[in-house]
């Protein structure tokens, strides 16, 4: 199943002036975000029931490209270039479902040798966002390397997967438990962390996938087969498929959108199967 969106950016903006390109051709379409660093300089688009790009900034790419194909197709690709790059697609569900009733995740994730450098270990995560008594509660990260204290291969597709007691994750919010993938319960299986808070009612309200923030080196690489599945609860696989769309929506994707400071041009987001 492919379901992706690429849609317009709006964000805030600190400090100076943040660019956000997106640009399409046979490959594929790419968005990238220019400007001052910092999480108050990062765009995001907005949708439902699709896949969009969320929180990219400094610097950092983020599409859907054949660049690494997967298959007979292609991938969600993730550029960064410095420590405060940030590139992240998302998905939001049309309501949150309990976290307790999360059966299984799963993801591909690739690592170019060739153009990401330093910590090996580093590769894109896929994250569960969510509210605890309907507020903001923050994520809980699966990552390859705290499966088993080990790198992913270079240069080919590592599997990672999850289910309530199988799959270790880590949480970047001290109202869920220990942060940053620490000692003392900071890397724990899902019922672990519902089990540590048992007065939180904790709910999904979307996946993200995506690099960067605090990574000190720059990064290639790519996602695909992004599954996950809840009990009553939406049940989806991506496989993210790249090339050139149909002749119709052609115009729509070669003239791209830029923001410079606060002026925004909106257009219609481009959907791709």
């Amino acid at each position: 199943m492919s379901n992706s969106v690429l849609g317009d950016l709006s964000g805030s903006f600190n400090g100076g002036t943040v660019n956000a390109t997106t640009t399409t051709d046979k490959h594929g379409t790419k968005t990238t975000v220019s400007g001052p660093s910092g999480s108050a300089n990062r765009l995001s688009a907005t949708s439902s029931g699709n896949w969009y790009q969320s929180d990219v900034g400094g610097g950092a790419t983020v599409g859907i490209t054949d660049t690494y194909q997967h298959g007979a197709n292609g991938s969600a690709y993730f550029n960064t270039i410095a420590t405060a790059s940030k590139a992240d697609l998302r998905y939001n569900f049309t309501a949150p479902v309990a976290l307790s009733s999360l059966t299984s995740m799963s993801y591909d994730v690739y690592r170019d040798s060739t153009s990401s450098t330093g910590n090996l270990s580093i590769v894109p995560t896929m994250r569960l966002e969510l509210n605890n008594n309907g507020a903001f509660a923050g994520s809980l990260i699966l990552e390859f390397f705290y499966q088993g204290q080990t790198n992913p291969l270079l240069d080919t597709w590592n599997h990672v997967a999850a289910t309530q007691t199988s799959g270790i994750f880590w949480t970047t919010n001290a109202a869920i438990g220990t942060i940053f993938a620490g000692a003392n319960g900071g890397q724990q299986t899902l019922a672990q962390w519902i089990a540590s808070k048992p007065d939180a009612h904790y709910e999904v309200t979307g996946v993200t996938i995506g690099a960067g923030s605090g990574w000190p080196d720059g990064f290639t690489g790519a996602i695909d087969n992004v599954q996950f599945a809840f009990a009553g609860g939406p049940s989806k696989t991506f496989d993210f498929a790249a090339g050139v769309p149909e002749p119709a929506a052609w115009g729509l994707l070669i003239v791209g959108f830029g923001m410079v400071g606060t002026a925004v041009r909106r257009r219609r987001a481009v959907v791709f199967s």
